[in-house]
């Protein structure tokens, strides 16, 4: 049965005037080791709480006095004393903990509630706590390496933008960008009270969130962001465009901030949305998160529960909950730097194995940009992996326009009458329609125009088939041998 917090105190607590000679005894035991008496193994109590026995590297006893610390920080608030330095478990100075590796055990029902994740620095704007941590350069987001996010050309991440601004950027100095906020309805009622932030540095990902601690002290924060700003040379957010910069940019303005704009804005949901959103339909980062880079978060906190969760943090100092908040937009970050490595390798190359729908996302956003060539590579490749006639039908329509931008008119042909074959019969009539024009204008054939036209009403309206036929009969008869 998991133990109350006044019995764990209880049990961690020395008796009444053993304090001192605890202490003392403590002192001995480390310069004289461990008591060469205690061999064999002892008979646990089964009552007791598991605990780790005593090696001579100390590590038991670390772990026994920053579980004491823990439960001293949690208890000081309630008795009016301060929080003893480094909050309990770390050195001052150094963050508590990582929020990627959240222990387990830290969850429990039972289980004392952790003290906030990071350290709150001096500014010369005002007190500032900040998060920090930097990942290794092999550290993976699921089965993807983040790293390969620095590999990415910049060229195609502006293509799969459909944003010429991007061309040029440093994708060394990319700065990754994600807002934990009190609400989604944006203007200046809405708080940005967690800023995360993540860039490279000698191919490790460093992560930096800032949190708000109290409304009122935006100043610090932003101004922080302000200098990884000046530092990048292009933002890359999830919907950012749309939320988390006006937004951001609001609250500089509110607090009197200088806020340099983004030399360039690389908006990952519209590139996810493009080639991801005919498979997937909704596309929430969490849900391209777990279906593309095949990463699963567990026990993930709900981000309709994160404005809650911060007002009552400000309420009640609550910090379990919000570490849970740190955890999920440090999560985030993450995947934002897979999910651009993931895009870019998508757009490079047919890969075995990736789903049509995919590939004819792909192959629709190569042929905005212009990029023909890629566009029939990828339509074709969708046409011939399609397990749904409407995915294929769709795949030989783009495949044929590209194939039209090349002015290669006899592929034009061949790929309509393919798309035909395979469409449904509601799709049927454009498709005809397509051909009729083709024929007649570019391949300058009325009669085998004209087979098609009988077949457009449906599409382009009675009245406007009847014009197109009558036409093409004409044209015919002015060819047809006297």
């Amino acid at each position: 049965m998991a133990l109350d917090l006044k019995r764990k105190l209880a049990r961690l607590a020395p008796p009444p005037g053993a304090a001192a000679a605890a202490r003392a005894a403590e002192v001995e035991s480390t310069a004289e080791g461990p008591d060469p008496t205690l061999e064999g193994p002892t008979t646990p109590d089964p009552g007791a709480e598991r605990c780790v026995a005593p090696d001579p590297d100390g590590e038991a006893r670390d772990e026994r006095l920053a579980r004491i610390a823990r439960l001293r920080a949690l208890i000081a608030p309630l008795e009016g004393r301060p929080v003893p330095p480094g909050g309990g478990g770390a050195p001052a100075g150094e963050p508590r903990t990582t929020v990627l590796g959240v222990d387990p055990d830290a969850r429990r029902d039972d289980a004392p509630a952790p003290p906030l994740p990071g350290e709150t620095v001096e500014t010369e704007h005002g007190p500032l706590h900040r998060v920090v941590q930097r990942l290794p350069s092999d550290h993976r987001h699921g089965p993807v390496l983040v790293g390969r996010a620095l590999d990415v050309p910049a060229a195609a991440l502006a293509a799969l933008a459909l944003d010429p601004a991007l061309e040029g950027f440093d994708v060394q100095r990319m700065l990754l960008l994600d807002t934990e906020t009190t609400g989604l309805a944006g203007g200046t009622g809405t708080l940005p009270f967690l800023v995360g932030m993540a860039w490279f540095e000698d191919g490790r990902l460093c992560v930096e969130q800032l949190l708000l601690r109290r409304p009122g002290q935006e100043r610090p924060m932003l101004a922080r962001l302000a200098e990884r700003l000046d530092a990048a040379s292009a933002v890359v957010t999830y919907n950012g465009k749309s939320f988390d910069w006006p937004l951001l940019r609001t609250r500089a303005v509110m607090n009197r901030v200088r806020l340099p704009a983004p030399a360039a804005h690389l908006d990952l949901l519209h590139c996810a949305r493009r080639v991801f959103g005919r498979r997937l339909g909704r596309v929430r980062l969490v849900q391209v998160e777990r279906e593309v880079l095949g990463m699963h978060r567990h026990d993930d906190v709900d981000g309709a529960d994160i404005p809650e969760i911060y007002w009552t943090f400000v309420r009640s100092g609550a910090t379990a909950a919000m570490g849970r908040v740190l955890e999920h937009n440090a999560h985030d970050l993450v995947a934002l730097a897979g999910l651009v490595a993931v895009l870019a390798e998508r757009w490079q190359d047919v890969l075995p194995g990736h789903d049509a729908e995919d590939r004819l996302g792909i192959a629709e956003v190569a042929l905005r940009h212009g990029d023909l060539t890629r566009a029939s590579r990828f339509a074709e490749a969708a046409a011939d992996g399609a397990a749904s006639g409407d995915v294929a039908t769709a795949a030989l329509l783009v495949a044929s326009a590209a194939a039209r931008g090349r002015s290669e008119d006899h592929e034009v042909v061949r790929l309509l009458r393919a798309a035909l074959a395979r469409a449904a019969a509601h799709e049927r009539a454009a498709i005809h329609l397509r051909l009729a024009k083709h024929l007649e204008h570019r391949a300058r054939d009325p009669i085998a125009a004209l087979a098609h036209a009988t077949e457009t009403a449906e599409a382009e309206g009675d009245e406007a088939c009847a014009r197109r036929t009558a036409r093409l009969e004409r044209k015919r008869a002015r060819r047809s041998p006297r």
